[in-house]
């Protein structure tokens, strides 16, 4: 069976199942997830995953956290945190954006690059929130996400924006979590 196959299931899974200690956090009341962010990132996930589709490029990462993202959608109706800043509404203001490029142009690849942005824009509110109480976040969850990002950069087929894109912006934003969560200096 090829290396590929295999860790982009892994990738996949690897996500999925992140899901039980972050869900488990949420039960406990140790993580309060904002309905509006993870509205948000599971409608960017639908749109990447969509542009990934009709472009040829689905990996098991991005399958995985749409999955994820909308079941903790679920969980965040009754053990979340309610109402939307400013940066959610540009943010989602950004996912219907790349919604309609992508209709006006005809290019999917305009509906993964704008996701793809939002979504970066969108983590700062986590990040800021995990540096002033990274005991907020869970660190299981966090290390699985982020090891799905290497097993997802390790298989990228083809370094072009469709195959490429969603992978490094996962990373990048998995990377600054896994720094926040373990290195940050505020709290050694």
């Amino acid at each position: 069976m090829d290396i590929r196959i295999i860790l982009t299931v892994v990738a996949g899974f690897l996500f999925l199942f992140a899901l039980f200690p972050y869900i488990f956090a949420i039960i406990r009341g140790e993580t309060k997830p904002s309905k509006a962010t993870w509205i948000i990132w599971g409608t960017i996930d639908i749109i990447v995953l969509s542009g990934m589709y009709f472009e040829d490029s689905v990996n098991g990462q991005i399958v995985g956290a749409t999955i994820g993202a909308w079941t903790i959608v679920i969980f965040s109706i009754k053990y979340g945190t309610s109402g939307w800043t400013k940066t959610d509404k540009f943010c989602f203001g950004g996912a219907v954006l790349g919604i309609i490029l992508w209709q006006i142009f005809n290019d999917p690849i305009l509906g993964i690059v704008t996701s793809s942005i939002v979504a970066l824009i969108g983590s700062v509110p986590t990040f800021v929130s995990t540096w002033k109480d990274p005991t907020k976040e869970n660190k299981i969850a966090w290390t699985m996400f982020w090891v799905s990002c290497i097993c997802t950069i390790f298989i990228i087929p083809k370094w072009d924006i469709a195959n490429a894109l969603q992978p490094i912006v996962f990373f990048t934003v998995e990377s600054v979590m896994m720094y926040l969560l373990f290195i940050n200096p505020r709290f050694r």
